[in-house]
């Protein structure tokens, strides 16, 4: 349905309704012209009625507080690790870069293998295995 289909059926609602009003008022002047006029009920004085607003606010504040404070101490832990992977990634955006040839050689190094291990794993001599593990430790990959 169209916003002009929603508002022809509004239209058509609130015409209706008007006709329904117009139909009843019409009803209770015929009636008040046929019964005689009675005097008007005494006025009736209403009981004060407390500030409900003042309530409502301390009853939100009440409820909403140890909410906000929850959320407020999440926050700030999120923050916290937001700024040490911060710190990460421009460390490891401040490292040079490793040739392709010993990328997994340096993913293992960090894994903790022992040079041999890697030597085996990525078909290189124990010295390069030990230089790259050397290389991981140094960089706070490694064990």
């Amino acid at each position: 349905m169209g916003w002009k289909e929603a508002a022809l059926l509004a239209l058509v609602i609130l015409s209706g309704y008007l006709g329904y009003a117009l139909m009843r008022l019409s009803m209770l002047n015929v009636r008040r012209d046929a019964e005689p006029a009675s005097p008007p009920p005494p006025p009736m004085l209403a009981p004060p009625l407390p500030d409900l607003q003042a309530e409502l606010d301390t009853l939100l504040d009440a409820r909403l507080a140890p909410l906000m404070q929850a959320l407020e101490t999440r926050i700030d832990v999120i923050e916290d690790r937001l700024d040490g992977v911060s710190r990460r990634i421009e460390t490891v955006n401040q490292l040079p870069p490793v040739a392709p040839q010993y990328s997994e050689a340096l993913s293992l190094a960090a894994r903790g293998l022992s040079a041999e291990a890697i030597a085996e794993q990525c078909d290189m001599s124990i010295g390069e295995a030990d230089l790259v593990r050397t290389l991981a430790q140094s960089r706070g990959l490694g064990e």
